[in-house]
């Protein structure tokens, strides 16, 4: 369940950069680079009051892109399905792939519904995605094609490995 989150100072905010990589195109995503959890979601760890705490790293952008902060009814939803995208897109008038916005637990669910994402039984023609280690296993093949700049090649090879080559 998510917790409410405030951005830190500007030097966790430059140490949470240096952790992304961002895509050429303006509908390309924003890689997250540094640790990936066992369900193929970033980590990012800040200090608040005098405690280590994780968090999500599309979850710590999306806060920062609201205004410094973001309480726990709001979630961030990844409408690209790729867990270590970072880019929020608050528009949607932009005529671009969104990636992640703003939005609630209901949306989210929505969303896995109808991308066949959710539980329950399966539909057929619909894409169900990556299990959990398949997930986190693309995530660190994307996290190691990204890790010195941007190349299109090792990140269509990851995407191709992990049998899923339209994330983007």
């Amino acid at each position: 369940m998510p917790r409410p989150l405030a951005v830190g100072d500007a030097d966790e905010r430059a140490r949470f950069r240096s952790y992304i990589v961002h895509g050429p195109h303006r509908s390309s995503c924003a890689i997250w680079i540094g640790a990936i959890a066992d369900d193929g979601y970033g980590r990012f760890w800040v200090a608040r009051d005098g405690r280590q705490r994780v968090v999500r790293p599309h979850r710590y952008a999306l806060a920062i892109e609201l205004g410094g902060s973001i309480d726990d009814t709001v979630n961030a939803l990844h409408m690209c399905d790729n867990p270590i995208c970072v880019r929020v897109t608050l528009d949607e008038a932009q005529q671009q792939p969104l990636h992640v916005v703003d939005g609630n637990q209901s949306q989210n669910l929505r969303d896995m519904a109808a991308k066949g994402r959710g539980g329950g039984r399966r539909q057929p023609g619909l894409w169900y995605g990556p299990d959990r280690a398949a997930r986190a296993a693309r995530s660190r093949r994307l996290r190691a094609a990204v890790r010195t700049g941007w190349d299109d090649a090792a990140v269509q090879a990851a995407l191709l490995e992990s049998g899923t080559p339209t994330l983007f």
